[in-house]
């Protein structure tokens, strides 16, 4: 369907009251069509993007969204790096650093799993599930630069002239650790969202409730929850958890 008859039979249906979602948005579109709110409603215009592994959620928020503010994708794996950087190649409005987040700076090893996406500083535990026991193994270890989001947040933000950051953490079970790096700044994010989980899959990792409760004391409470993978049902093994900075109440 050429572009002129896709956006003809888009009005049409919208006149009579139907929205057309392609097959290929369905599984996250209450979750893309609640960040249009959300972004809306606390102004955001920087995206700090931790743990972008490929760049899925740059685009995510770029295809799904409608996102058109600056993005920065923090990501340790070279390999993965290399396929960001042509994932943001033509938009300038899209950042890359090549470094891990963490609770203090300097280098760490760091896992890397078969399936990249399961790349964490902690080491796989499949014991409690064996859905990812091929993807979720380790395949090598290496040295990383690790940096703080302490350090990040205001140089960014000035940088760029930004007031309105939100902070997406996606670190396979790091992610407590990652915001604890950012002591009080944290508070300069208007909403965040973290990969909370109800089996773990990780040595050491914290439950959802230890995690809510956490940034609950940062200061956020909780805006939104979706399970990050529809395939998983009718188990919930992880869920995206939206929350948003206190001040904006």
């Amino acid at each position: 369907m050429n572009k002129l008859l896709r956006n003809s039979a888009t009005k049409l249906f919208d006149h009579l009251g139907y929205t057309v979602i392609p097959n290929w948005r369905m599984d996250h579109h209450s979750q893309a069509e609640f960040l249009k709110t959300l972004f809306e409603y606390c102004g955001i215009d920087c995206v700090f993007d931790v743990g972008a592994n490929e760049g899925q959620y740059g685009r995510f928020l770029r295809e799904q969204v409608g996102y058109k503010g600056l993005i920065v994708s923090f990501e340790p794996i070279p390999a993965c790096v290399s396929s960001l950087k042509q994932c943001a190649a033509d938009d300038e409005r899209w950042l890359v650093e090549e470094v891990a987040l963490g609770l203090e700076p300097g280098l760490a090893r760091f896992n890397v799993m078969a399936g990249t996406q399961f790349s964490s500083f902690l080491k796989p535990d499949n014991s409690h599930i064996q859905m990812f026991t091929r993807q979720n193994r380790l395949a090598q270890e290496i040295e990383v630069k690790v940096g703080t989001l302490e350090d990040y947040i205001p140089r960014l933000l000035e940088t760029h002239s930004c007031s309105s950051p939100y902070l997406k953490l996606d670190t396979q079970g790091y992610d407590l650790n990652v915001a604890r790096g950012a002591g009080n700044a944290i508070t300069r994010f208007r909403a965040l969202q973290t990969e909370a989980s109800v089996t773990p899959i990780y040595e050491g990792m914290p439950g959802f409730s230890d995690s809510f409760r956490e940034f609950q004391k940062m200061g956020f409470e909780l805006s939104g929850i979706f399970p990050n993978n529809p395939d998983h049902f009718p188990r919930m093994i992880e869920f995206d958890c939206h929350m948003i900075n206190r001040a904006c109440l």
